[in-house]
């Protein structure tokens, strides 16, 4: 299940599950919903969990993509406070907990270089407080062509090697 409030399905999102050797016949792409006056509106955390559980229950889905989070959370809610945060993440870590489903949250990097990398996320640490896994990842430090995937936080194991890798354009003309 792949919720994206950026990227588009048919000119980007597809082209890049196609570059990468998968199928985008078994991706369920979910973003908005139908209001009370059966308009479209986006989903929002954590109210719109059941929409999310049910349609990972409908396709034995193994991996939940929200990207990026900040897209999807109430407006209601305060994403620079540590209770908002925990109050729209804990339904989602349930609703995985409960399906066997794994979610990767994506979430943008702050403008500041100069702090931990841990603390380079937009808005609250709690957003990789209530994360059991936190990777970044971000220019390599000595070469601008090349990405740097490294875990800043753990809770499950022992901190993995970074991964070093490239963007390449597909015969599809995505990027993979």
């Amino acid at each position: 299940v792949i919720i994206s409030a950026e990227d588009g399905v048919a000119d980007t999102i597809k082209p890049r599950v196609m570059a990468a050797g998968g199928d985008p016949s078994r991706i369920l792409f979910l973003d908005t919903v139908p209001d009370r006056e059966d308009r479209e509106r986006p989903l929002s955390l954590p109210n719109d969990v059941p929409i999310i559980e049910r349609a990972v229950r409908r396709v034995g889905a193994k991996l939940v993509i929200i990207d990026p989070l900040m897209s999807f959370i109430d407006p209601k809610l305060d994403p620079y406070k540590d209770r908002d945060v925990r109050q729209a993440l804990t339904p989602v870590k349930i609703m995985a907990e409960d399906t066997g489903a794994a979610v990767l949250i994506i979430r943008h990097l702050t403008k500041a270089t100069d702090k931990k990398a841990i603390y380079r996320g937009g808005a609250s640490i709690a957003f990789v407080g209530v994360a059991r896994s936190g990777l970044l990842v971000a220019k390599h430090p000595e070469d601008e062509s090349r990405r740097v995937l490294a875990s800043v936080k753990g809770n499950l194991a022992k901190p993995a090697p970074s991964l070093e890798f490239e963007l390449a354009e597909a015969n599809n003309g995505a990027v993979k």
